[in-house]
């Protein structure tokens, strides 16, 4: 893969001090109760397979090479400029245009979000005080929530009758359920927590959307597979 091809190429260049890997909590699976780091992998998906190869790949380059990566396993982040197809920029978009939001399996797989400023501020103190080889989860401790409640909570924020606006479709194969990490090593190991509860970040994420409409309405908004 790219990542293999890359990170074979990195480690032989001596200079650098520091390699983040962002990885994916969908490397564990579907779990109900807390995942922990060390928890045991139990991928679904092929894209979860293959992100899991990769990590695999960049750990052996640490404990042969001493190769300075630290992985990232963060819960679903969400804020401005995020691609258009991911579940909080379509709902605010789909409101606006009074289109339907389509909630696989009934809406009932719970997620937590985390606003994207909260990831940057803790991948940038990992690049400086984070040990290399170690993985390190980056959640909230309070924004679980199901998929059906989160389109609820924005339309409530955007006064759209939220009852009018959703269809509920079959689960798509191979969708986790939960994600429940857990980030005490991060918040112990450096000192790191978030600042935004989930309800300012949707308000941020609204108010990108609606300084930049005029370019949004013209993109596509569906998910495009690139090769």
């Amino acid at each position: 893969s790219a990542v293999i091809e890359l990170s074979n190429k990195l480690v032989k260049m001596k200079f650098l001090k520091k390699y983040v890997s962002i990885s994916t909590p969908e490397v564990y699976g579907s779990s109900k109760n807390k995942i922990k780091e060390t928890n045991f992998y139990n991928p679904s998906t092929p894209y979860a397979v293959s992100k899991l190869s990769g990590d695999l790949h960049l750990l052996t380059l640490f404990k042969k090479y001493n190769f300075p990566v630290i992985f990232t396993r963060s819960s679903n982040v969400y804020g401005p400029n995020q691609q258009l197809y991911r579940i909080i920029p379509k709902t605010i978009i789909n409101l606006k245009l009074g289109k339907k939001i389509e909630l696989h399996g009934k809406g009932k797989s719970i997620r937590d979000f985390i606003y994207i400023d909260d990831v940057n501020k803790a991948v940038l103190k990992l690049i400086n005080r984070g040990k290399n080889g170690e993985v390190y989860n980056i959640a909230t401790n309070e924004n679980m929530i199901s998929i059906y409640d989160l389109v609820k909570k924005i339309s409530n924020i955007m006064n759209v009758d939220f009852n009018k606006a959703i269809k509920l479709v079959e689960e798509n194969y191979g969708q986790d359920q939960i994600y429940n990490l857990d980030s005490n090593k991060i918040r112990k190991s450096i000192n790191w927590s978030e600042n935004y509860k989930l309800e300012d970040g949707i308000r941020e994420t609204i108010s990108w959307v609606e300084s930049n409409w005029s370019k949004i309405i013209k993109m596509s908004h569906n998910y495009e597979h690139k090769k």
